[in-house]
């Protein structure tokens, strides 16, 4: 049976979920196209939702290791993609944060890493890429691994989701399995850059 602290009030401002990426990238500047005065800004975008807008509902958190949880959706991931890395970019990490859940540090939904820096997208629907780390659902005590879709209360308030593409000088970190606050420190001496998409998601 799959254990969910079910959040009960709107924890943080959407922009504290955003601190662990300003932190991040706070000596980072946008990229520059060589020989051209205008910007072209690393971009994190999605065919399946704009930033802003709603979630899809098959994206709801359901399925297999969902027994007891609010929600029973088909727990897929959106695809993402993205453009105008920084130079010198070998690898990513994406972490997928709800600061809205009544948690320190938010609600943990999504931990991938080890994405090749030549990567332009990651396909999400189901398909299993590269290293999944934990979220904050667990299964009997473990952590899931992998994508754990929104399950907001039923309240009809939507919570926001915070989609960080991180672009580090690394092209890999040293273990499988980890978590949102592993993955945070491990990456901290190898970011390049960072961009952020929004989505919103709420029950009923």
């Amino acid at each position: 049976m799959t254990t969910y602290r079910r959040p009960g009030r709107r924890a943080a401002a959407l922009a504290a979920a955003l601190a662990v990426s300003c932190t991040l990238v706070a000596a980072a500047a946008p990229t520059a196209t060589a020989g051209a005065a205008r910007l072209t800004p690393f971009t994190l975008t999605s065919p399946d939702f704009h930033d802003g807008g709603k979630l899809p509902q098959w994206t709801e958190f359901g399925g297999p290791g969902a027994e007891g949880a609010p929600c029973q959706g088909k727990n897929l991931a959106p695809r993402l993609d993205w453009r105008n890395a920084p130079a010198g970019t070998l690898g990513y990490a994406l972490l997928v944060n709800d600061p809205d859940a009544p948690l320190a540090g938010g609600w943990h939904h999504w931990v991938l890493y080890d994405i090749p820096g030549d990567a332009r997208r990651i396909d999400g629907h189901g398909k299993l890429q590269y290293t999944q780390g934990a979220n904050s659902f667990d299964t009997n005590g473990m952590p899931v691994v992998g994508w754990g879709g929104p399950c907001p209360p039923a309240t009809g308030q939507p919570h926001h989701y915070v989609f960080t593409l991180y672009a580090l000088s690394t092209p890999t970190l040293p273990s499988a399995g980890l978590t949102y606050e592993e993955v945070t420190t491990a990456i901290q001496p190898h970011v390049l850059g960072a961009t952020s998409i929004v989505g919103t998601f709420k029950l009923p």
